[in-house]
């Protein structure tokens, strides 16, 4: 594990979404604090029931946060990637973490005690403000998650996914393998596998291999979420 911070020039808070609009000095001490890691593809960061005493800043990488039910099945919550924090939303109440989070691929993060942040919070308006809005858009997006999963259509839960999973841009690329499309929508694998075969057929989406869909016509792709 490296603890050293290897920004060199550019202080990795200037692209986390909850800290980049602070001042650079305030970055800086939050730099200095944090515990910097690199770790592997497959590890666990989060067990279900930790004690949650920080927030982890995905600098580079991918994790999925994830519950199991009594059979073992998987759940998926929600995937985060660059730029993205985890167990925020935990950080003011719960005293553990109620989902798993583990590495989709190899990754380099910071650690972050919550004796430090609220010190932080505490003499800055602004990581105040950044932190309520941020939890503000993943209750957002946690709501519309529950409102897509309550859908009985599964093209439309596949097509709901698709269009929330990116941003519009040039290159729509949404890179996820169909087991967590199938976790994340809660369906079968097959189920979304001959979804997505549906939407490749009207050249909506084309697949990039086991796993990368391109988006290829998103005002059909929604056109087609209110017609199913």
């Amino acid at each position: 594990m490296d603890e050293s911070c290897q920004c060199k020039h550019d202080l990795c808070t200037s692209k986390i979404q909850l800290f980049k609009k602070l001042p650079l000095k305030v970055q800086g001490e939050i730099v200095d604090d944090a515990k910097h890691f690199n770790a592997k593809k497959g590890t666990e960061l989060i067990r279900e029931g930790d004690h949650c005493d920080a927030i982890y800043v995905l600098r580079e990488g991918k994790a999925k946060l994830n519950r199991y039910d009594y059979e073992g099945k998987e759940m998926i919550f929600d995937l985060r990637t660059d730029g993205n924090t985890i167990g925020e939303e935990n950080f003011l109440q719960n005293k553990h973490f109620n989902y798993n989070v583990i590495l989709l691929e190899d990754s380099r993060l910071c650690k972050i005690s919550k004796n430090q942040l609220f010190q932080i919070l505490s003499k800055n308006s602004e990581l105040a403000l950044s932190f309520l809005t941020l939890l503000s858009e993943r209750l957002q997006d946690a709501n519309e998650r529950i409102r897509l999963l309550m859908e009985d259509n599964g093209l439309r839960r596949v097509i709901g996914f698709l269009i929330m999973g990116n941003s519009p841009g040039e290159r729509e690329i949404i890179t996820l393998s169909l087991e967590d499309i199938a976790g994340l929508t809660n369906l079968r694998r097959e189920t979304v596998s001959r979804k997505l075969n549906e939407l490749q057929e009207k050249k909506i989406i084309k697949r990039l291999g086991q796993k990368q869909i391109q988006i290829l016509n998103r005002k059909k792709l929604w056109a087609l979420f209110y017609e199913s």
